[in-house]
C-alpha cells in the first residue's frame, strides 16, 4: 500500500517547501524525496486502499513498513518507523516502532520495520484496519553532515488468500 495523503510533515520536499506523500509514493531516487537533519522531526503519510477485495482475504499475516532511503555525506542516520491509525473498532492502531539505522551511500537501500502480526500489541489484524492505516517516521538523532532522504514509502501486507468455494456438487446434475 502506498501513501495518498498527508497527514502531518515537518520534513522539507526536495523541491522545496515542506514535504508532501507525493515526495515518497514512487520509488525514483534523488527526482523526489523528503528529507530531514533534525531530531524529532516527523512525516505521517495516510495510505490507498488495498489492491485486493475484502473477499479474497482470509488472513493478514502481518503488516512490515518499507522505505528506500539513503544517508547523505558523513556518518549515520536513525529513524523510527511506526505503524498508525485507525483501526477497523476505531481503536488505535500502535505496536511500538522499530528504530532503522541508514549509513551514508551515494545510493538508496530499502530498509524494513518489523513484520507486525497485530494492530496494536494484541489483536491480529482484519481486512478494516487496513482503510485507517498511516505510516509514521520520525527522524531520530541530529545529523551534523548531511541529511536523511527517504523517497519510496510503503506497507507491505502479507495475507492468505481467501479459498473460493466449490459449489458444482450442490449444482451438480440435479439442476
Amino acid at each position: 500500500m502506498i501513501p495518498n495523503g498527508t497527514a502531518l510533515s515537518v520534513w522539507d520536499a526536495s523541491g522545496g517547501g515542506t514535504a508532501a506523500y507525493t515526495d515518497v509514493d514512487n520509488d525514483n531516487g534523488d527526482t523526489e524525496y523528503a528529507y530531514s537533519n533534525t531530531t524529532g522531526e516527523r512525516i505521517i503519510v495516510d495510505l490507498e486502499a488495498p489492491s485486493v477485495a475484502s473477499g479474497d482475504v482470509d488472513t493478514i499475516n502481518s503488516v512490515t513498513i518499507k522505505a528506500s532511503a539513503k544517508k547523505v555525506l558523513f556518518g549515520t542516520s536513525y529513524m523510527h518507523f511506526t505503524q498508525t491509525g485507525t483501526s477497523a473498532d476505531s481503536s488505535a492502531i500502535s505496536n511500538g516502532y522499530d528504530i532503522i539505522s541508514v549509513p551514508s551511500s551515494a545510493s538508496y537501500a530499502t530498509y524494513s520495520g518489523t513484520a507486525e502480526t497485530t494492530s496494536d500489541g494484541s489483536d491480529a489484524w482484519v481486512y478494516g484496519d487496513l482503510a485507517g492505516l498511516q505510516i509514521r517516521i520520525d527522524k531520530h538523532r541530529n545529523d551534523r553532515f548531511g541529511e536523511l532522504r527517504v523517497s519510496y514509502l510503503y506497507a507491505e501486507v502479507d495475507y492468505t488468500v481467501a479459498v473460493a468455494q466449490d459449489n458444482s456438487t450442490f449444482f451438480g446434475t440435479n439442476f
